[in-house]
């Protein structure tokens, strides 16, 4: 497993190394931008990297939480493909195709064109489309347990990849007094914390499905309910504020900065125990251990709304680029838990170990 992940990483890091055709490298260059630098990614044929798969299952589970029953029923029926299956496969191309738009029409104005270049922007759409379907076969490559999908994984490579250099200008910051040395030991707690609590959330929610004793594979959800509450929250909430910019954008623009921030953290950490919920109603239990689940789940609601909110402070008053933020942590947490194979859970009745559907799959 930890094979697979070292070679899928080298696999997307040097799709990051590859530029997109049409760049003119030389004005690039002119930038003060050399082939080492991360910048680089930003021109490749990787520079959507998984955002689209991430928005497409994004919506897929905000579908499933609701009540779409078919995406549920597809996802049982074929366990080797991602959530939702070829659904999820057209969406993901989709945004892809529309965002490789986007960014042709930016890469044109910043004069990062060759001259000569023809057709620049039917060549980006289709290796930006070629590239996410790259990213959707690698994510299905990769099966750790405790996560539905190879999402994850992927997501948490570009954290690992840029880490190197978040901490070079991170001393370089410190070694120059741009920022004072205790602002390390201030990093080296939260992020020592926010492990911990990752970790505490996943081994609780562990022993309470052990304990519930599911009783089909179906039911258990460990990496979903660790994972996704806090970014749907954070997801539902730009959906939300987007769609009130549109109806009243004076109001949008006088609330930019810290008050739009505040506003979308408030949002974000009441819709978290409400997705957390939504899982554990998923689950069939034996009787007598909803109880333990709902206390549970009520103590990952809460810490999950603690990380959010102390990671926004964190990004606001420390300047140490080395923090991969709140939902970094958790995913590179989760990751690593599940290379541990740590939401095995007995089933009674049965000698051999159960398995969640995110496991087998």
């Amino acid at each position: 497993m930890i094979i697979t992940f070292a070679l899928i990483g080298i696999v997307y890091t040097l799709g990051l190394h590859i530029p997109l055709p049409g760049i003119d490298l030389d004005a690039f260059a002119s930038l003060a931008y050399t082939a080492n630098s991360d910048m680089l990614s930003r021109i490749s044929i990787l520079l959507l990297g998984p955002t689209p798969l991430f928005a497409a299952l994004g919506l897929a589970e905000i579908a499933r939480l609701i009540a779409f029953p078919w995406l549920k029923q597809k996802d049982e029926q074929d366990r080797s493909a991602l959530p939702g299956g070829a659904i999820v496969v057209v969406i993901a191309l989709a945004i892809a195709a529309v965002q490789a738009y986007a960014m042709s029409g930016g890469l044109g104005a910043a004069r990062l064109v060759d001259d000569n270049m023809t057709n620049f922007t039917m060549l980006t759409i289709a290796s930006c489309v070629g590239a996410t379907a790259l990213t959707i076969f690698l994510s299905d490559r990769i099966g750790i347990a405790g996560l539905r999908d190879g999402l994850w994984p992927l997501y948490s490579i570009p954290i690992l990849l840029s880490l190197p250099n978040n901490v070079i200008a991170s001393v370089e910051m410190t070694r120059t007094g741009a920022v004072p040395s205790t602002q390390w030991l201030i990093v080296a707690v939260y992020l020592v914390l926010s492990v911990a609590a990752v970790v505490v959330t996943a081994f609780l929610w562990r022993s309470a499905c052990h304990e519930a004793c599911v009783i089909a594979e179906k039911t258990v959800e460990p990496g979903a309910i660790l994972i996704w509450p806090p970014v749907l929250a954070i997801t539902v909430a730009g959906y939300v504020l987007a769609s009130f910019a549109f109806i009243a954008p004076n109001v949008i623009a006088a609330a930019q900065g810290l008050p739009l921030q505040i506003i979308a953290l408030a949002m974000a950490s009441i819709l978290i125990p409400l997705i957390v919920f939504a899982y554990v109603r998923r689950l069939e239990v034996k009787n007598g251990a909803n109880i333990r689940l709902a206390a549970t789940a009520s103590i990952i609601a809460f810490i999950q709304i603690l990380l959010l909110v102390s990671g926004a402070l964190a990004s606001a008053f420390i300047q140490l680029p080395v923090s991969p933020g709140s939902i970094g942590i958790i995913v590179l947490t989760i990751t690593a838990l599940g290379f541990r194979s740590w939401d095995t859970v007995e089933v009674e009745g049965s000698s051999a170990p159960h398995v969640s559907a995110q496991t087998a799959s």
